[in-house]
């Protein structure tokens, strides 16, 4: 049976709350492999500009960035589940993620009548970075530490009116240390960013009332044969499980970047399931929510 979402009456008071908002909606890059669930995503962004609020899509594409190496013989490495990014690796990041995913998604909801603005057409300019220094004696390569969020760029696309243009923004950014500076306005660098960060950042350059991280997993899990996610968390216990946990995986990194977020004045971080249907609305709509919530 087709699932609904919240109903008007349950969605209403949330719908009154957040018009006029910035919402970050982060995308697990496993997600855009699986047409059904993006077919189910993709309405929801529509729902959420439609009714006032204004989102900002991030995504990733790690799951396919590991698939396009192993086809062209290059190299995986991963540290502390962070990427180590070589040249090669780069390319790779640039051609499936920035020219690839980014264009299929952006596709997928201009189909659906919602004016969005991706790679091809600059958004990526706005995320500043330096290139990674070598931590704890590991070099990561062409990895790219967000410095600075171009505000204006990215608001001048997600401007509270009608005709709001929604952001589409892969996990990559613009290199300025040193001599890159001078050059980034003409002919780009570009560096590998893990995309939990670039959603963090933008959330707090932007100023976002929510950040809303979508992947495979249901939330945080208090054990890892949970049933069900933790419902709240306070941006102190989810660094105490950062401690005590050596078993998070790629959820370490969401953590992570949710403490920054609400650290830089994100009032909500949310992270749900991105596989089940309706759950951003069900998130962002209705009291109880589907996943974990984390607060100050």
């Amino acid at each position: 049976m087709l699932d609904p979402g919240p109903s008007l009456i349950e969605a209403a008071p949330y719908i009154e709350r957040f018009r006029g908002e910035i919402v970050v909606v982060k995308l697990g890059g496993e997600l855009l492999d699986n047409n059904p669930v993006l077919e189910r995503i993709a309405p929801q962004l529509t729902t959420l500009r439609r009714v006032g609020l204004r989102p900002v899509v991030v995504h990733g594409g790690g799951a396919q960035i590991d698939l396009a190496c192993a086809e062209r013989g290059i190299a995986i490495e991963k540290r502390g589940g962070r990427r180590v990014t070589s040249p090669a690796t780069l390319e790779v990041v640039l051609d499936v993620v920035a020219r690839g995913l980014n264009r299929t998604f952006c596709r997928l909801l201009v189909e659906r009548d919602v004016p969005v603005r991706g790679f091809a057409e600059g958004v990526s300019r706005a995320v500043r970075c330096h290139r990674r220094p070598a931590v704890d004696g590991v070099d990561f390569g062409e990895v790219g530490d967000v410095v600075e969020i171009d505000r204006e760029a990215l608001l001048g696309s997600a401007s509270a009116d009608v005709g709001h243009v929604v952001p589409v923004m892969p996990s990559v950014g613009l290199r300025v240390d040193g001599d890159y500076a001078a050059a980034s306005a003409d002919e780009p660098t570009w560096l590998n960013v893990n995309a939990d960060s670039v959603a963090a950042h933008v959330a707090v350059a932007l100023g976002a009332q929510k950040l809303v991280m979508l992947s495979r997993v249901p939330g945080v899990l208090e054990h890892l044969e949970d049933a069900g996610p933790i419902s709240k968390l306070s941006a102190r216990a989810a660094g105490d499980l950062l401690t005590k946990r050596e078993d998070l995986g790629g959820m370490a990194a969401k953590l992570e970047e949710a403490i920054v977020a609400i650290r830089g004045g994100v009032r909500q971080v949310h992270i749900i399931s991105g596989v089940e249907p309706q759950t951003l609305l069900r998130e962002i709509f209705t009291q109880e929510g589907c996943g974990t919530l984390i607060t100050a």
